[in-house]
């Protein structure tokens, strides 16, 4: 991503890294090796990321910079990384801030447990041609075998494992030192600096994984219909590593009963599924988690569709929508965007930075209260009707983070009766509310700063 616009426009750095992704950075086959061996650790794509942070603190200041006020943003895949640096032992004090857009270390997708990035690694391994028997009594033959493996032929391989929508074959793994336990626990505890973060969530991010993973029943460019069959099927299929029960639960949540043969609202429902449990609802809990521990959180909804889109009306704002908007793509006047559009992104970037500043997202002008649990604020980007909601998401979040992890725990403990906290009525009055706000451009001077924060980018995905 060019950081031209953002840097010009705002007056802080930006600074862009590359590191390794796929197998190449998160093969996990450690338990497998010699002792002391470091071939296939996992986590390389995460200490790549860590060099470059410690080689931008360490720099930073002969390009007019503040190595104390480095900020990390990234989308998807980058937005989690942001969010394991700022709760890792490892990069601890190396971070001031944080910027999270539609990802974060919580979610499904974004980590995976050492057994499962072993058992992917072994299987990597042997569709490689290379004798995964022999990783133990063997480990530098089969080491070896592997780097004589062209690079295609790896990429293409790592794809045999994948496991269905958002079943990513690489992701950060729970390794006992970069990543120690389950992030939920570490995010529980709280050990990790007093910090801020910036997160959000786009209006549709489901629908992009949708098309690409079932192409059969979806169209890029034509109305989108589904009859009540079909999303069952799908249903299933998305979460065929549930029970019955649990299945059943998300069908009943996500089922309009006034009509549930509405084939049209029914692509709706699915899109919110896969939205909400891979995306929206573990970004909530991430930033509910945060705030607990007396941290300050800002919470963002983007909702503005560009009018540039090549994707279907049914798609909605899709994953990755914002990221045009925060690298000032609008203000390129041979593409058409128009004015309020190019307002919008001025005003995101103008927040960005804001918060790379003063790690507030809103200014003097703007009221953008901060993210609770009890009161869970978020702003709204879009180009006709910005404003204050609250949520977002909640009743549906509130399945996902608060009701669902309990029937999982009811149905492994002999109990006699469900949990209080298996019932869903205390979540009733959650609401979306909003009020318009102003939100003005950003002033065209730079901070008057001798040393300016930085923006340090994380976005490629895993």
């Amino acid at each position: 991503y060019d950081g031209l616009m953002l840097a010009a426009s705002t007056g802080v750095i930006i600074a862009s890294m590359q590191y390794r992704v796929g197998a190449f950075g998160f093969l996990f086959l450690e338990p497998l090796l010699s002792r002391g061996s470091d071939d296939a650790p996992g986590n390389m794509g995460l200490w790549d990321q860590t060099l470059a942070i410690r080689w931008i603190k360490e720099n930073i200041h002969s390009f007019s910079g503040d190595p104390d006020l480095i900020t990390l943003f990234g989308e998807s895949a980058g937005g989690g990384s942001v969010s394991l640096h700022l709760i890792s032992p490892v990069t601890r004090g190396l971070v001031r801030r944080g910027i999270m857009q539609s990802g974060t270390i919580n979610a499904p997708w974004s980590y995976m447990t050492a057994e499962r990035a072993l058992e992917i690694g072994k299987q990597l391994v042997s569709d490689c041609s290379c004798n995964a028997s022999q990783l133990l009594d063997s480990p530098s033959r089969v080491m070896a075998c592997m780097r004589g493996v062209d690079s295609q032929t790896i990429s293409t391989m790592q794809w045999n494992s994948y496991s269905g929508i958002l079943g990513f074959p690489s992701a950060p793994t729970i390794d006992g030192h970069f990543l120690p336990k389950d992030p939920m626990e570490l995010l529980m505890e709280g050990d990790f600096p007093e910090t801020e973060i910036l997160i959000g969530s786009n209006l549709d991010e489901g629908t992009y994984f949708l098309l690409y993973d079932f192409i059969d029943y979806f169209s890029k460019d034509n109305l989108v219909k589904l009859q009540r069959d079909k999303y069952l099927e799908l249903v299933n299929t998305i979460f065929k590593n549930m029970t019955k029960l649990e299945r059943e639960a998300i069908i009943f949540q996500y089922t309009n009963w006034d009509n549930i043969d509405d084939d049209i609202l029914n692509v709706k429902l699915i899109s919110d599924i896969v939205g909400d449990y891979f995306f929206i609802c573990p970004t909530n809990h991430f930033a509910e988690n945060f705030a607990k521990h007396g941290l300050n959180v800002y919470y963002y909804y983007f909702m503005q569709r560009p009018t540039t889109s090549l994707w279907g009306e049914w798609m909605g704002v899709i994953h990755g929508d914002d990221i045009g908007y925060v690298f000032g793509h609008p203000l390129n006047m041979s593409v058409a965007y128009n004015a309020r559009e190019r307002d919008l992104s001025f005003r995101m970037m103008g927040a960005f930075a804001n918060f790379a500043h003063t790690g507030k997202p809103g200014n003097s002008d703007v009221n953008w209260p901060a993210y609770t649990k009890k009161e869970p604020h978020y702003f709204i980007f879009h180009a006709e009707d910005s404003g204050i909601g609250r949520g977002p998401r909640a009743p549906t979040c509130a399945f996902w983070n608060d009701f669902f992890p309990r029937l999982k725990q009811h149905q492994s403990c002999d109990c006699s009766e469900a949990p209080d906290s298996v019932k869903l009525t205390e979540h009733l009055d959650m609401i979306n509310l909003t009020s318009a706000v102003n939100f003005p451009l950003p002033a065209n001077a730079s901070p008057a700063q001798t040393a300016l924060p930085l923006l340090l980018l994380l976005a490629a995905l895993v």
